[in-house]
């Protein structure tokens, strides 16, 4: 039988070897040299504006809010945001406000008001009744973070996560578990609602930042955007001042959950006052970046104000995070607010950096790629995601239609991408002796540790990784 060593050698060979499927000249990766030769012409598209405050971003008019009605909702993964803020005040029978309920047959027929002996009084008996049914309601689906059902999925409106990590061959279960991200979406007749976070590091309370994260945040966007009692934001201004507080509200629910450290992003879609215009305004804090797909311009980061395109970044640092990062203060030194124009049937969408890594040029390994500088390493990374999003992992099509086949395909190339790591850290030589008794634990630790630092090339990064999607759609 092979040692350890030598199955390593061979697999590394086998996986370096050129094939059909990784030539140079293969359809998913001529847009490198197409690039790095000057041929890529610069195409327009619709400029980024982004700044630290809200006052720095030029505002931009938006149209009205057609309904406050919820269309799609869905948070996770394994339960996202509903898992945190348990002890959040429900309604409940001995609530003082409620303490008429049980009147309410008496004081109606199936809904329909007494008949009274003045129009006042009709008046005011309607209105009780109309209050005491809300009051029920909310009772008997009692909503959380402002949504009353989070499980109302779309394929226009989708997230998803998965783990890349390898799978212990003994415990049969993953590396870095629990999965420490977190998504939700929202969508109304013509608006939309997207929140990603990431938890720094792995572990449970990691988890628990990033579902705290994604609560607050949430829940505080759909309190004050989207209810009848206020009105309607009437610039992009008054809405990053709301996405700006919404992340007070979610770092606050991160100590009040006792989590540690997250990376959180944010993206309100409302329309503009340009029929069939929308405009995303984005809040981010950390490396969990926000896209727009355009079938016409490609592919742009909305976050890309966040950290500069022209140094090369340490993908170990997040560069930001909610959290007690001092015990109880966040770190906001990457905190950006930005917007940007979207159109019909552009798919806006948010990634961990499980994800946002694994296209980048060099993390992917892209063959017959040359040095390049930061700029265009990050230039790369867009074309790469166009790619695949036009022409699939094949590179033969056909383009994605649906927010759910982008998350779908996007968790799918990151997840073969990683394939190879993954079957090279599952060999059970790592875990156990010749006679199958498992290691101790330090040893098995030290012994992935050196693998994963003779691994510099296999491509991928193993990480938990995240993708919510929202395709802008009329609302008709």
């Amino acid at each position: 039988m092979p040692s350890f060593r030598q199955k390593f050698s061979g697999f590394f060979r086998q996986f370096s070897a050129p094939s059909e499927s990784r030539n140079d000249e293969n359809a998913s990766n001529r847009f490198i040299k197409k690039y790095l030769s000057g041929h890529e012409v610069q195409k327009y598209e619709p400029i980024i504006l982004h700044g630290r405050t809200p006052q720095e971003v030029p505002p931009q008019q938006l149209g009205a809010i057609k309904s406050y009605e919820v269309v799609s909702s869905l948070t996770g993964p394994h339960g996202g945001l509903i898992s945190v803020n348990q002890t959040e005040k429900h309604l409940s029978a001995s609530d003082p406000e409620i303490n008429f309920i049980d009147n309410l047959e008496e004081d109606s027929n199936n809904g329909e008001k007494k008949v009274g002996t003045s129009t006042n009084d009709s008046a005011d008996e309607t209105l009780n009744v109309e209050s005491k049914q809300n009051i029920l309601k909310k009772l008997r689906h009692p909503l959380v973070a402002g949504v009353e059902n989070w499980n109302v999925p779309h394929t226009n409106a989708y997230g998803a996560s998965c783990s890349l990590y390898e799978v212990h061959p003994i415990t049969h279960r993953h590396t870095g578990d629990p999965i420490a991200d977190c998504f939700a979406i929202v969508t109304r007749a013509n608006s939309a609602i997207m929140v990603l976070a990431d938890g720094v590091n792995w572990g449970v309370k990691s988890r628990t930042a990033a579902r705290s994260a994604v609560h607050g945040c949430v829940d505080y966007l759909n309190k004050t955007l989207f209810t009848k009692d206020k009105e309607s934001p009437k610039n992009t201004t008054d809405v990053l001042v709301t996405l700006l507080r919404s992340f007070h509200a979610a770092h606050n629910m991160i100590l009040q959950e006792e989590g540690t450290l997250t990376t959180l992003t944010a993206i309100v879609v409302l329309p503009s006052t340009v029929d069939n215009h929308y405009v995303a305004c984005c809040c981010n804090v950390g490396d969990s970046l926000g896209y727009v797909y355009s079938s016409k311009y490609g592919v742009r980061e909305l976050t890309q104000g966040s950290h500069d395109v022209h140094r090369m970044r340490d993908m170990r640092d997040v560069m930001g995070a909610l959290g007690p990062v001092d015990g109880h203060n966040p770190e906001l030194s990457n905190l950006t607010l930005s917007i940007t124009q979207v159109d019909l049937d552009d798919i806006v969408f948010i990634t961990s950096d499980g994800v946002s890594d694994n296209l980048d040029p060099v993390v992917g390994h892209f063959t017959g790629l040359p040095n390049v500088e930061a700029y265009q390493r990050h230039k790369l990374s867009l074309l790469r995601t166009e790619d695949l999003i036009r022409n699939g992992v094949s590179g033969k099509g056909p383009a994605v239609d649906t927010a759910k086949d982008l998350v779908t395909l996007l968790l799918d190339f990151v997840t073969r991408l990683t394939a190879a790591k993954r079957r090279i850290l599952e060999d059970m030589e790592i875990y156990a002796d010749a006679n199958g008794k498992p290691l101790p634990q330090g040893e098995v630790r030290q012994k992935r540790k050196e693998i994963i630092r003779k691994m510099f090339g296999v491509p991928g990064k193993l990480d938990h990784a995240t993708v919510v999607a929202f395709k802008i759609n009329s609302g008709k």
